[in-house]
């Protein structure tokens, strides 16, 4: 099954896809993907005959009927350094924090227990068509393409989402005591287009993972990595995650990035991003720059 939402601006409508047939769907998406991780499917209500793939294409800029975020997460949290790429590439920028002769991101990808973070909640977080965005005090932010878990209070994994963890890495090289600055504000996370249910993802560690950066319709980024690579596995995430922390039914966990582009690819206004995960789709989100205050 997949779930995902359309607005017209004024309205919001959600769907499931099941068996390649779209329905409206009459209950709360966390509900739906619950019952249906217990075998049931429930909240299907009317077939109806809508062009997915057209709407897929459409922005915020756009009227009529667009995507938005497949339903409004309770709470978003972050796994890093999961992939050992990002263990380098981090600690490969500049002047960056040690503890003894490690760099604090060579530490926790070596230590037993991960770097877990709180990223955003529904309000910080935008959907498929909807801008990304640049703080106003940054000059080097950047997209972290992820794959997403939403999960129970108790752990289980019940959907799988694409997400973008974007980051204000300058102002996390300034200081890993800015962390939260760097992770958390208006527009700082994206995920969508659908919630895409564990029986239609077989092996969450076999999915190829894409960015594009476009810039005046080029792309002036691009890269890709497999879930193979990720060394943290998504249940000793959720373990961290959940350990001594009441998480909300529908809580989504992002497993950490493994595609890491340098500065010369920093994100401007008007810039597309684009990031790609097998099995689920493409989300694709345009980028504004937010005015310092």
């Amino acid at each position: 099954m997949r779930i995902f939402r359309l607005t017209n601006g004024e309205s919001t409508f959600q769907y499931a896809v099941v068996n390649g047939k779209v329905f409206e769907l009459g209950v709360d998406p966390v509900k739906a993907l619950i019952n249906y991780a217990n075998g049931k499917v429930i909240g299907l209500g009317a077939e109806v005959n809508i062009d997915v793939n057209q709407l897929l294409g459409r922005d915020y800029r756009s009227s009529g009927l667009r995507f938005t975020k497949p339903y409004d997460p309770p709470e978003v949290w972050g796994s890093g350094i999961s992939y050992e790429v990002s263990r380098r590439r981090y600690s490969e920028e500049g002047e960056v924090a040690k503890i003894g002769d490690k760099t604090i991101y060579e530490k926790v990808y070596d230590a037993e227990r991960p770097e877990i973070f709180f990223k955003a909640t529904a309000n910080r977080c935008v959907g498929h068509g909807e801008p990304i965005a640049v703080r106003g005090d940054s000059e080097w932010t950047l997209p972290e393409p992820e794959l997403g878990v939403v999960i129970t209070s108790s752990g289980k994994v019940i959907g799988y989402t694409i997400i973008d963890d974007v980051s204000a890495r300058d102002i996390e090289a300034e200081n890993p005591l800015y962390l939260p600055q760097s992770k958390v504000y208006n527009g700082c996370c994206a995920f969508g287009p659908f919630i895409v249910t564990p029986d239609e993802i077989k092996n969450p560690y076999s999915l190829q993972i894409r960015l594009r950066i476009i810039r005046g319709g080029k792309a002036i980024y691009e890269g890709e990595v497999s879930t193979e690579r990720m060394k943290r596995k998504i249940d000793e995430q959720v373990k961290y995650l959940i350990r001594n922390n009441t998480v909300p039914d529908g809580t989504i966990l992002m497993t950490g990035t493994g595609i890491l582009p340098g500065r010369d690819a920093a994100l401007r206004e008007g810039d597309v991003v684009e990031i790609s995960i097998s099995g689920i789709g493409t989300l694709t989100t345009p980028v504004i720059k937010l005015k310092v205050d």
